[in-house]
């Protein structure tokens, strides 16, 4: 241990530097350590009057809790007195790495061995004349030699007037720093008091805030202790810093201590590292790295590269700030000040550290995310990061991030396992995956790769493919970059992307766009890829119904998955529909128009399964979407509602598919409408659209809403304006099938009640004479009945109106051949009315009564199930049942359910609740109706009706007692 000589300058030291106080240089306020401070200074103050003669006083804790300023304390207390002065410090024993000896300088240097004369024996003899302060600042490092001339001393110094104040760190663990303490402490001499110096305590850390900000509250001082950990120095500092600008200390300037704090914790951690060597440098970078993953041991081989023993580096961990000590004996650095420490390695050194860091957390167990943010930042071509563990490692944490949409990380982990793949194939197939999550989160740096890697040549065509389709589906522009690939693609990959070209614009509209016009896909293409964009074209025109449904089949086939040549099953691979999401959606919505819509909702079942471990989860929305319509048009009101509420999140996770707001809106009004929600319609119809959204292809959706409900609220001359302008955008697009949206059909009906007959006729015959072009069932049933209305000629005098039973029974037999969907129940309705009119009784009315009330059961507060009790009050002649108007919509459900014969487990099955709440259900109505139990309330309501309706049906619906609205 070397020091200045007696009364030498305090300076003086053969430590190369000192860690505290590292930053800033002013000391600390008198305010700090006060209890430490009264005892140093009776200590001090003894050696003057000679009381008691020698004393050892320890100071110990951990890194930064104020050793130095104490000893300083306790140095200038002593000059001002007079007495003389040994002031030294302890030289660091490292470094390097590995820890190196540095020269041991001798408390003596003139003494031979402990306990004989010279040195020891002369400093002894002149405390006679002169108490004399012996400091030794950083203990923790005095070699052994050192720590037995120190308890030589002590043991002799009983006599004498001389104090000796040792202070270092401790609490690190055994062997690692806390033996001079136990060596000090244990030497038999003079009386001692040993001071353990912990966190600031609460009212110091406020007197300090007081003293530096002024008056603070307990949030600014609360955060102030929070931040610096209680360490005085980084207190200190903190607060010097923070008071500069003379703002008050309140709980708005708290959390600026925050920015701060790791600002100066930073500094000191940094200033106190390079005190210390190589060696605590690396280390201590190593923790910054993985300290929170790995334990001490792996740290320290990680930080060598070789495991070589760093125990003199270990040790400095206690008295380095930022440094904590986490249970199990880990030690992290503060996150704050993590990337401040690794800024401080140059580049190689630091992609080596985290390529070390991943190993080894890798063979410790350590998670997936842990192990790929360290690989994350590993250069790709590092020896020791290459292996199939780390390719796994960053597939599997690629996955989990999209899983819970966390995209933007799963595409930095996909880049780079395409960094670190060889293949050409595989690196562009794991680019698509990288794009796809881009695009969720990135759309025009999605955009920019996906045309990047369709124009790359000499990639497989699968792949090629696959990207555009991604690029499609996420809604980019992609026209350009697929026409200057159609040419260069070979084996097959040209005809699937011209069919991915026209699936992206069925009707070829390319003008204004500077590209040249497509090829025309064959009349009865081979590829299954164009077999779907041609089923599709056929259907938007409305032409060849029965080839379109079997190119729509051929083009879906069995949907088996495949793999994708890259490892993994793709939601693309499948033996149906090729490699294309975009072409199962074209034969999916060909199928949705015909009378067969269940197979289309069996391919989009399929394909949903395949999509989560896919690339192309963008196409959630659309499939969920096409389900939900196509559930619409089937009349399953609950399917639907549900598909479009799914629909509707997947479309908030990414702006790109804001697109579809127009549609879902436009669908779940049609839903709302249908059950009766006439409300809460209107407020799907007038919803806000996003900007992307305000022109786009699926306008027309909404459109026809809005005119539906606006014929259902009364309002005639809106209805018209919205369902031409709908007409008007698909004929501008070439989508001439009424089977898509029946709008001409819905139109005549308000053009009949504002007197514009020749206008409805003439919307009628073109709707008629395109629906038997297309040739679906449910379109001609539709078109049928929607002529049927309109009809003024008088019905033949021996008829009594026969002719129109005759013609709506006609409808009725379209109608059976296609879904049960609104349509369908519209049609019934006005049969069963003509029936139940018919001048000798139709003997047929009851089963069509029975069918319609069965068909309108679950939504009791539907404009149909309204008509149905309206046709089985008049076929009875039954007056409304009494307290039924005091039941609520869900209770007059369950008891019409009851009234027809259900069971409760069969009303909960229909209804998609337990069976328990349709028993309570059931438990208000027979108290509100005042009846004993099942079987009176089936004789009270089976035979009669309510002839008022609480519905919100419009004036033109109660006008009329029809619904016109519906869709296709």
């Amino acid at each position: 241990m070397g020091g200045g000589g007696v009364n030498g300058p305090r300076g003086q030291s053969t430590s190369a530097c000192r860690p505290w106080p590292a930053v800033g240089g002013a000391p600390l306020p008198a305010c700090l350590r006060v209890r430490e401070r009264a005892v140093l200074a009776r200590v001090v103050d003894d050696l003057g009057t000679g009381v008691g003669g020698g004393s050892l006083l320890t100071l110990a804790g951990g890194g930064g809790a104020g050793q130095e300023s104490l000893v300083g304390f306790a140095v200038e207390r002593a000059r001002a007195l007079g007495h003389r002065v040994l002031h030294s410090r302890a030289p660091r024993r490292e470094t390097g790495l590995p820890g190196a000896a540095a020269p041991r300088v001798p408390l003596f240097p003139d003494s031979g061995t402990p306990g004989a004369g010279g040195e020891m024996t002369r400093l002894l003899r002149s405390t006679r004349s002169r108490p004399l302060l012996l400091a030794v600042e950083e203990a923790q490092w005095l070699d052994p030699r050192s720590l037995r001339e120190l308890q030589a001393l002590l043991r002799r110094s009983t006599p004498a007037r001389i104090a000796v104040v040792c202070a270092g760190t401790v609490g690190t663990g055994p062997g690692d720093g806390t033996g001079w303490l136990g060596a000090v402490g244990s030497a038999f001499g003079p009386p001692a008091h040993h001071l353990r110096l912990a966190p600031l305590p609460h009212e110091e850390i406020a007197g300090l805030v007081a003293l530096l900000c002024g008056p603070a509250d307990d949030t600014f001082t609360d955060e102030a202790a929070r931040v610096s950990g209680g360490h005085p120095a980084v207190l200190h500092d903190l607060l010097l810093r923070l008071a500069a600008p003379g703002l008050p200390p309140d709980a708005e300037r708290a959390r600026a201590l925050r920015e701060i704090g790791r600002a100066v914790l930073g500094d000191h951690l940094l200033a106190a590292v390079r005190g210390h060597g190589a060696g605590t440098r690396s280390l201590v970078a190593a923790l910054a790295v993985c300290g929170q993953h790995l334990d001490l041991a792996a740290v320290r081989s990680v930080a060598t590269g070789d495991g070589t023993e760093t125990g003199p580096a270990t040790r400095c961990l206690a008295e380095l700030p930022g440094v904590r000590r986490l249970p199990g004996g880990r030690f992290t650095v503060d996150p704050g000040i993590r990337d401040r420490l690794l800024e401080e390695l140059g580049e190689n050194e630091r992609a080596g550290l985290f390529a070390r860091a991943a190993r080894h957390a890798h063979v410790a167990g350590a998670g997936d995310r842990a192990v790929a943010d360290l690989l994350l930042a590993a250069r790709p071509d590092r020896a020791d990061a290459e292996g199939p563990w780390a390719d796994r490692t960053l597939r599997r944490a690629a996955r989990d991030a999209a899983r819970h949409d966390d995209h933007g990380r799963a595409a930095r982990l996909l880049d780079r396992l395409a960094e670190r793949e060889a293949d050409p194939g595989r690196r562009a197939a794991l680019e698509v995956e990288s794009a796809a999550a881009l695009l969720v989160t990135r759309p025009e740096t999605g955009d920019a790769r996906i045309a990047r890697i369709v124009r790359t040549p000499g990639i497989p065509a699968a792949v090629r493919l696959r990207a555009a389709d991604l690029g499609i589906t996420g809604g980019g522009a992609l026209g350009r970059a697929l026409t200057d690939a159609l040419g260069e693609a070979g084996d097959g990959g040209s005809e699937t992307l011209l069919a991915l070209l026209w699936a992206a614009d069925p009707t070829g509209r390319r003008e204004g766009i500077g590209l040249p016009p497509l090829p025309e896909l064959p009349d009865r293409p081979s590829p299954r890829t164009q077999a779907a964009v041609r089923a599709w074209q056929l259907a938007l025109r409305g032409e060849e119904m029965e080839r379109s449904v079997e190119l729509a089949r051929t083009a879906l086939g069995d949907g088996t998955a495949a793999e994708d040549g890259t490892g993994h099953a793709g939601a693309n691979r499948t033996r149906g529909p090729g490699e294309s999401v975009q072409l199962v959606l074209a034969a999916c919505r060909a199928l949705s128009l015909t009378d067969v819509p269940e197979e289309a909702e069996a391919a989009i079942d399929r394909q949903l399964g395949l999509l989560h471990a896919a690339p192309l989860r963008l196409a959630r929305p659309h499939l969920l979407a096409l389900r939900g319509e196509i559930n619409l048009r089937r009349g399953r009101l609950a399917q639907a509602e549900r598909d479009l509420e799914a629909a509707a999140s997947a479309v908030a996770a990414t702006s790109r598919s804001r697109v579809l707001t127009p549609y879902l809106h436009g669908l779940r009004a049609f839903v709302d409408l249908e059950a009766g929600r006439g409300r809460r319609a209107r407020e799907w119809a007038t919803a806000p659209l996003p900007t992307v959204a305000r022109c786009g292809e699926h306008q027309p959706w909404l459109l026809f809403a809005r005119g539906a409900i606006a014929l259902a609220d009364g309002r005639l001359r809106q209805a018209v304006d919205e369902l031409h302008e709908c007409g008007r955008l698909l004929e501008s697009r070439g989508h001439l099938n009424p089977a898509l949206i029946p709008w001409r059909s819905v139109a005549a009906f308000a053009l009949r009640a504002l007197g514009r007959e020749a206008e409805a006729r003439e919307a009628i015959e073109c709707e008629r004479a395109r629906a038997r072009r297309w040739g679906a069932g449910s379109a001609l049933a539709w078109a049928e009945f929607a002529a049927v209305q309109e009809e003024t000629e008088p019905a033949p005098p021996a008829g009594g109106g026969a002719h129109r039973l005759d013609r709506v029974g006609s409808a009725m037999a379209h109608a059976r051949s296609g879904p049960t969907g609104p349509q369908y129940t519209r049609v019934l309705a006005e049969l069963a009315g003509l029936q139940l009119g018919a001048a000798a009784g139709d003997p047929r009315a009851a089963a069509s009564l029975e069918e319609l009330t069965t068909l309108t059961a679950a939504y009791p507060a539907a404009p149909m199930a309204d008509r149905a009790r309206v046709l089985a009050g008049a076929a009875t002649g039954a007056e409304s049942v009494p307290g039924w108007d005091a039941l609520s919509a869900a209770e007059q459900q369950a008891a019409l359910l009851v009234g027809r014969g259900d069971t409760n487990r069969e009303i909960a099955a229909l209804l998609e609740i337990s069976i328990r709440a349709v028993e309570l259900r059931l438990t208000r109505a027979y108290r509100k109706l005042s009846v004993s139990g099942r079987l009176e309330l089936r004789a009270l309501v089976a035979p009669r009706t309510r002839k008022d309706s609480e519905l919100d049906a419009g004036p033109a619906g109660r006008r009329t007692g029809r619904d016109p609205g519906g869709v296709g």
